[in-house]
């Protein structure tokens, strides 16, 4: 079974600012950069995060990094080679594509460090632990639009402390950089299999001690058909497992969870 990974930053879907129009699309690159760089309206920006629990060091922060996309060299420098690609052949853009932040964190998250890595997903799985069980549910099942996703996951993430959410961001810009200047790190479908024999193994053991292991069995071969309860459940216990894992397994697990 594969936890669909939970998300954080801006589910920003492939939008196209005012770009020039087709009789004058002779901009260059730079012009494009430049023009991604005037567009966030930091003013709206900051009263959406304070809306959302943001005060004082962390507000800043926050708005900062809402900002990176556009303003980072590396990440609207990609951002630009998409936006004219798509430009000048609007049939290659893929509609069921994740938001282009989302896919730029999950390419570059199998060349972090192990360290780095078990931290982004202790954050999500802190974050799974404290979603009412409808929520959790819906979203292990894949059934949360991603935007009230993101709300919900946003506002809880303004009760980190300081240091804690700045770690996190460092690492998802770390990612989302990495995810924009290298190819993902890949698995064998062999590995592959070895990874989800050995995580559903011990995903079983810890079924087979709740007291509705039953429910969960029958429900964790088929949690498209799953209550959310149950749903919910069996995606802490999953996160629960791989927090439990140590070195090579570690980390192959969560390169494996980090697949595009």
């Amino acid at each position: 079974m594969r936890l669909f990974a939970l998300f954080t930053w801006f589910m920003l879907v492939f939008v196209t600012p005012a770009l020039p129009q087709p009789a004058d699309l002779q901009a260059s690159r730079a012009d494009v950069i430049r023009l991604l760089g005037e567009l966030p309206d930091f003013g709206l920006i900051r009263q959406e995060y304070q809306a959302l629990g943001y005060t004082g060091k962390k507000l800043d922060l926050a708005v900062k990094q809402a900002g990176l996309l556009y303003q980072d060299p590396v990440l609207a420098g990609y951002l630009a080679d998409r936006l004219i690609a798509a430009y000048q052949s609007p049939q290659s853009v893929d509609p069921t594509e994740p938001g282009l932040v989302i896919g730029l964190i999950r390419r570059g998250l199998g060349h972090l460090s192990t360290r780095e890595l078990r931290y982004y997903y202790r954050v999500e799985q802190i974050m799974l632990q404290s979603l009412p069980e409808r929520t959790c549910g819906r979203a292990v099942r894949d059934r949360l639009p991603p935007a009230k996703f993101s709300e919900l996951v946003t506002r809880m993430a303004a009760g980190f402390s300081f240091d804690s959410l700045k770690e996190y961001y460092r690492v998802q810009a770390k990612a989302a950089r990495f995810g924009a200047t290298r190819k993902p790190v890949g698995l064998s479908a062999a590995k592959q299999a070895e990874i989800e024999d050995r995580v559903n193994a011990r995903l079983a053991q810890k079924i087979e001690q709740a007291d509705n292991s039953r429910a969960l069995l029958s429900a964790v071969g088929n949690l498209d058909r799953a209550g959310n309860r149950q749903a919910c459940q069996i995606g802490r216990l999953f996160m629960e497992t791989v927090m439990e894992l140590e070195g090579r397994e570690l980390r192959e697990t969560l390169i494996y969870m980090s697949l595009p």
